[in-house]
């Protein structure tokens, strides 16, 4: 733990002096030196204690009274957002239950408190969401070999994002415009959902100009399942889905069917939430370029 932050601290002294010296650096001028050190940790464990040491860290009075309190504020809320994605993962390997931490940014944050839908691990009690989730990249990686494009794959970033929009759909309970980030939104605003990544601290840095830089894919549908294991269930009433709103576009070329198997993207992320109070799953599929 000592070690964690002698090295966060380290870090955060390159920010200030770089602050000090050009007043113009913003949180995601430091999240890429953030995201490389995590992503040469081995287990999920390990990520989990570095980002809850440096969260407490960004508590001290050294950061939240300094004239750059709004930056690191920002990093902090960076942090904890990446937390609640690592704890779900650490806490479904070990089996236990899990509260999501609420921070300042509620807006793409789930509430414990709306329907219990936050406590992750106890939503899949009996699902092996990781088979789930390795069907659906599957099914798009089947189709996509069937036209001779690279296969997808999972991306860290856009599980934060994917997660993050599952939950809140099945938390309000949404049943209509379920790609509308505000409410002068119509039913896809791709300005509007590039601003809700970018609030996120997510943004396509390597982005085509004469092409989208992302694509997002939600369906509903009713599931309900009592069983010891309902993985094979979920995976049936999902797969389902998939074939009536992606791959029967296919002949159309339809939206949902081109996000699916666009050329240039190359990575996605998968996530289901349910909603047990109206017997109901969301699955939320964010696609991207590299960034």
């Amino acid at each position: 733990m000592k070690k964690f932050l002698v090295i966060i601290s380290s870090i955060l002294s390159i920010v200030i002096i770089s602050i000090n010296q050009t007043q113009a650096v913003s949180v995601a001028d430091f999240t890429p030196i953030l995201d490389k050190k995590i992503s040469k940790m081995e287990t999920t464990e390990e990520k989990v204690k570095y980002l809850q040491s440096f969260s407490e860290l960004l508590t001290n009075s050294k950061y939240t009274k300094s004239k750059d309190a709004r930056l690191y504020n920002g990093i902090r809320e960076y942090c904890l957002n990446m937390l609640n994605v690592f704890q779900h993962e650490l806490n479904e390997e070990q089996g236990k239950s899990f509260q999501w931490i609420v921070s300042n940014n509620s807006e793409f944050l789930v509430k414990t408190s709306t329907l219990e839908l936050s406590h992750l691990s106890n939503n899949f009690p009996n699902i092996d969401i990781q088979k789930v989730r390795e069907s659906i990249l599957s099914w798009h990686n089947q189709e996509r070999a069937s036209l001779w494009r690279n296969s997808y794959k999972y991306s860290l970033d856009l599980e934060w994002s994917a997660t993050t929009r599952a939950n809140n759909l099945a938390i309000s309970g949404k049943t209509k415009n379920l790609h509308a980030r505000k409410a002068s939104d119509w039913y896809y605003n791709y300005n509007s959902m590039t601003n809700w990544f970018s609030s996120l601290w997510i943004n396509f840095w390597n982005a085509p100009k004469w092409a989208t830089a992302f694509s997002e894919t939600v369906w509903r549908n009713v599931y309900k399942c009592n069983k010891s294991d309902c993985t094979d269930e979920l995976i049936t009433a999902i797969k389902k889905t998939w074939a009536w709103l992606i791959m029967w576009e296919k002949a159309s070329n339809g939206s949902h069917y081109k996000a699916a198997v666009m050329k240039h993207f190359t990575q996605m992320w998968a996530w289901i939430a349910i909603d047990k109070v109206n017997n109901r799953y969301y699955v939320v599929l964010h696609y991207g370029v590299d960034f």
